[in-house]
């Protein structure tokens, strides 16, 4: 039933409709078989058949995430969430879970708010995930390096509008900070002063390199493209809210992909759900160059160390986690200003030295409890990360430390 096809369905289904006629039987006018000695009795009985299409998702890791994502929500009263995991060298998605969901034989009970797939649909703006995407890009263009400082104020006026860091009314200013205080810390004005060490083309530029403005091309319908201002209408106004997540509105895929440029040396590869036949994979998944090898491996030291400092629920015995989190406030339904509550979210990949996996967690509205990334999101992708190395059994690249006994 046409109507009623969403997800993969949708997309493939060329394949799932696909039918090779049955050359077994032949018919008479009136549609008799006319069986000869060669005639496979059993054949003309039989339903034909489509295309098997078989997915990338690992039913192990998926059963975590939903297991996972399901507890914070309940524990946290939270609206909708997610978590997706990604293999970053090759695009393939291991696990999509995303709440609130519905069983697709009573689709007919379902929501629309249940049926769409919100993460492909709905855009939010990111929050301090975004920071990686702002030093990379600086980075990136030789405005700064692995040993850069910059200044944090704490706190900065602009026109009407006071931007200040999280923990300004307690901690004040900064002062002088490098670039793993930044992403501990999650300092908001040493991000808008990384990126004012851009011009607009010059960030909007890589920005759009990292796939921002665009669909990811993943192999689901109903992707939106983000909201991504061209460098004609940004002022430093915009500029500013760009470098610290909230002047654009991505979609959950973009952020993964533009984030698995950072696991991959550089290269981003479209995420995707079906698993393809070399042939078909030439036609349907791209590798797009973002950044140079060296400035992933640069940025990935420098979120490693910003996890290891801290005392993050991300942080793990036994790998090095290449990971930020953020806490975004959602815009209201109406489109003017914010609405009170908040997106919390965590993205990361892991082994560092190696990456095998990358993980990203939202939780959309929850209102129980402190509400952080690392309070909300953070622990769903530490028992995720847990979960999915023992069973992808990914060697650790933590070295232990000897305990006397």
């Amino acid at each position: 039933d046409a109507e009623v096809s969403n997800g993969v369905e949708l997309s493939a289904k060329d394949k799932l409709e696909h039918v090779v006629k049955a050359t077994g039987y032949q018919q008479t006018r009136d549609g008799k078989i006319i069986y000869k000695f060669s005639t496979d009795p059993v054949a003309p009985t039989q339903n034909p058949k489509g295309l098997d299409v078989h997915l990338t998702i690992d039913a192990a890791i998926q059963h975590v995430c939903e297991k996972e994502l399901h507890k914070i929500i309940a524990e946290k009263d939270a609206s909708r969430g997610a978590v997706i995991v990604m293999n970053p060298k090759n695009g393939e998605i291991l696990a999509y879970a995303v709440y609130p969901t519905y069983d697709p034989n009573h689709f007919e009970k379902a929501s629309n708010a249940q049926i769409k797939n919100w993460t492909l649909t709905d855009v939010y703006p990111p929050g301090s995930t975004f920071k990686i995407i702002t030093v990379t890009s600086a980075m990136e263009l030789g405005k700064i390096n692995e040993h850069s400082t910059i200044q944090d104020q704490g706190r900065i006026k602009f026109g009407n509008f006071i931007i200040e860091n999280y923990d300004y009314k307690e901690k004040g200013a900064p002062g002088t900070i490098n670039l793993v205080y930044l992403f501990e810390h999650s300092s908001n004005i040493g991000s808008v002063n990384v990126g004012y060490l851009m011009t607009h083309n010059e960030f909007y530029n890589m920005l759009k390199k990292f796939g921002f403005g665009e669909k990811s091309g993943i192999d689901l319908p109903g992707e939106s493209s983000g909201l991504l201002a061209p460098p004609e209408y940004w002022d430093k106004g915009l500029h500013m809210t760009m470098a610290y997540g909230y002047g654009t509105s991505v979609s959950i895929m973009q952020m993964v992909s533009a984030v698995s440029a950072l696991a991959n040396n550089g290269v981003r590869v479209t995420p995707h759900v079906i698993k393809y036949t070399p042939e078909e994979e030439a036609e349907k998944i791209k590798r797009i160059p973002t950044i140079n090898p060296e400035t992933a491996k640069i940025i990935t030291k420098l979120l490693v160390q910003s996890v290891n400092n801290g005392r993050s629920t991300i942080k793990s015995d036994k790998y090095n986690i290449a990971a930020k989190t953020g806490t975004s406030k959602k815009p209201a339904a109406n489109g003017r200003g914010y609405s009170g509550a908040m997106y919390t979210s965590t993205i990361g990949y892991f082994p560092a030295n190696d990456p095998q996996v990358l993980i990203y967690v939202v939780v959309d509205g929850a209102s129980k409890g402190a509400v952080w990334g690392n309070t909300v999101a953070g622990p769903i992708f530490h028992e995720v990360s847990e979960q999915v190395a023992r069973i992808l059994d990914i060697k650790p690249d933590k070295i232990q430390a000897k305990t006397n006994n």
